[in-house]
């Protein structure tokens, strides 16, 4: 077997995440985002665990997402956040997909195709704060004076909005949110609404409205800002370190000489880099994992390579092919940890990790 850096995806705990999610959940149904192949971990590979473990409804981001997972999936629900583009129309019938209209253009395309086939549902949504997609308020009332029956026309099962600031339990944003949505859904108060997405699951019982659609906390990231994180990480990335050298004089480390490594030091030289997904913006902040021992990075995050300070480690912890961990359970390398020493989030740290780096599932 060929020397590789891997991601080890835990399928348990992303199947405990979700158990713990729903069990929050005051609605009806807790379904699950694997848009952007499951954050990067494997949209198939998770979807299968969590419909095994009684999830049957999925959201993806785009038609060749759903299609893709509709032929592992062939019983649950799946929805697509972007909607219904001119052309797709018909390829949602045929595989059984279900489209999230965003616009009075996509409400008037699906139309033909509800009306010809029975099992052509879809799901309506209302703009309350993002600005991306979505009826605005304004927009679905003049709809529903225009046209009373618009929703039974289009099969609309579900009507969603969705939280810009719900890991922010205090932020006035989120009354303001469901203040609006309800404003909408007493227009169609039959039909089922959904609101909730990870941090909306830890907002009271108020916003929960029949269907959560959590995603970024199944795979670890904190659904609270300011509180304790009780998700299970998910995901360990571990790099060969393909040689190690005791520096023979003081000397610099990496491009641009940006760190002077003093005579002695040991350096492990491992297996990835920001082609792979590791920020470069971790330069100066990054650290790993041999074992128990917490290694720096030295120098700047390059292409293909990282270089660490092992010094400290004992020799026989850092031999060539020895696994060096990047990301994982650990103090400093969770993924809300390397996320917060990029400057970033959680979700971009996920879903950078290349596909150089192999994916193996704990089951």
């Amino acid at each position: 077997m060929f020397t590789t850096p891997t991601l080890t995806v835990s399928l348990p705990a992303i199947v405990a995440n979700w158990q713990t999610l729903r069990a929050r959940f005051t609605g009806d149904e807790c379904a699950a985002v694997v848009k952007a192949d499951a954050y990067g971990l494997g949209a198939i590979e998770v979807s299968e665990a969590l419909e095994k473990a009684g999830c049957h409804t999925f959201f993806v981001a785009t038609l060749e997402e759903a299609i893709a997972l509709r032929s592992a999936l062939p019983d649950v629900r799946i929805l697509v956040f972007h909607g219904v583009l001119a052309g797709e129309e018909f390829a949602f019938a045929a595989h059984r997909l279900i489209p999230v209209l965003n616009s009075i253009p996509q409400i008037e395309r699906w139309k033909p195709v509800a009306a010809e086939h029975v099992h052509a549902v879809s799901a309506l949504h209302i703009d309350t704060a993002m600005g991306r997609l979505g009826l605005q308020v304004g927009e679905f009332v003049a709809l529903m004076k225009k046209n009373p029956l618009a929703l039974v026309e289009c099969r609309v099962g579900l009507i969603l909005s969705h939280f810009a600031c719900a890991p922010e339990a205090e932020n006035p944003l989120n009354v303001e949110q469901l203040t609006l949505f309800q404003k909408a859904l007493a227009l169609a108060p039959e039909i089922p609404a959904s609101l909730c997405n990870s941090g909306g699951i830890y907002l009271p019982k108020e916003n929960h409205s029949h269907l959560a659609r959590p995603g970024c906390s199944l795979y670890g990231i904190a659904p609270q800002s300011n509180a304790a994180n009780l998700m299970h990480q998910v995901a360990t990335w571990d790099a060969p370190i393909l040689m190690t050298r005791t520096l023979e004089r003081e000397q610099t480390i990496g491009y641009g000489a940006t760190v002077i490594a003093a005579k002695g030091t040991r350096i492990a030289t491992v297996a990835s880099g920001y082609a792979d997904g590791y920020l470069r913006h971790l330069t100066g902040k990054g650290i790993a994992y041999i074992g128990d021992y917490k290694v720096p990075l030295l120098g700047r995050v390059t292409m293909d390579m990282l270089c660490f300070d092992v010094s400290a480690v004992p020799e026989s912890l850092t031999h060539e092919g020895a696994a060096l961990t990047l990301l994982g359970d650990k103090d400093g390398i969770r993924v809300d940890d390397v996320a917060a020493a990029a400057d970033t989030i959680g979700y971009e740290i996920l879903t950078r990790i290349g596909s150089r780096v192999k994916r193996i599932y704990l089951s």
